[in-house]
């Protein structure tokens, strides 16, 4: 059979998200990050602070469900490779699993779009959220950090020690924000069904071996 969803976790500069972007195009699965996220609850009309209060209104989740169908249903289109997101894009996404108020909405909106089936979704601690469902493909895209760093600032414009500087940081908080609120190490691959270290393997290799192990799940 075939996952109905992937969750994956990537590294900041391993290429994961350009991996993500072309398997659910390949897929035909609905794609889903942080970015995603944040825009469709903008067009909903919800920010981190207002979630409770929003949730309250009649209709509010359901709204939130279509706008992320519709930005999803776009997000793929577009050129033939996808770079990380902004450092920017990467603290909001710490912050947003940080807040008390934000995080069981996020962990809503994962588990809704798991039930919906066909969706790949990156981050949001989607691996962890989702451990126990069975037709779920876990997956994480991983590297060194030399290697990452060189990836990030070439496709950033970003001098070297910039890049290291943006990669060890989004490390470290991301480590350390999992570890305090969920209380596991996102980088243990035993957490995973595949893990992949793309320091010496290219994006169609790594796509490869995605959608094989999609494609092949018990």
């Amino acid at each position: 059979m075939t996952a109905s969803v992937i969750a994956m976790s990537v590294q900041a500069g391993s290429g994961g998200f350009n991996i993500a972007h072309h398997v659910a195009e390949q897929l035909g699965l609905r794609y889903y990050d942080w970015e995603i996220t944040s825009e469709a609850a903008a067009r909903a009309g919800v920010s981190p602070d207002e979630v409770m209060a929003s949730e309250r209104v009649p209709g509010f989740f359901e709204r939130m469900m279509r706008r992320l169908g519709a930005v999803s249903a776009v997000s793929i289109e577009g050129g033939a490779s996808f770079a990380d997101p902004s450092p920017a894009m990467w603290n909001t996404a710490v912050a947003s699993l940080s807040s008390d108020d934000y995080r069981p909405f996020i962990e809503r909106v994962i588990t809704e779009l798991a039930d919906q089936g066909h969706a790949l979704i990156v981050g949001h601690a989607a691996q962890h959220i989702l451990r126990d469902r069975t037709d779920v493909l876990r997956v994480l895209i991983l590297g060194s950090e030399e290697v990452r760093a060189k990836r990030m600032a070439r496709e950033q414009n970003l001098a070297l020690e910039q890049a290291l500087t943006n990669i060890r940081t989004s490390d470290k908080d991301r480590g350390e924000l999992l570890k305090k609120v969920y209380k596991f190490d996102w980088l243990d691959a035993r957490r995973y069904d595949l893990t992949i270290n793309t320091d010496n393997i290219s994006t169609e290799v790594a796509i490869d071996a995605v959608l094989a192990s999609a494609k092949n799940i018990p």
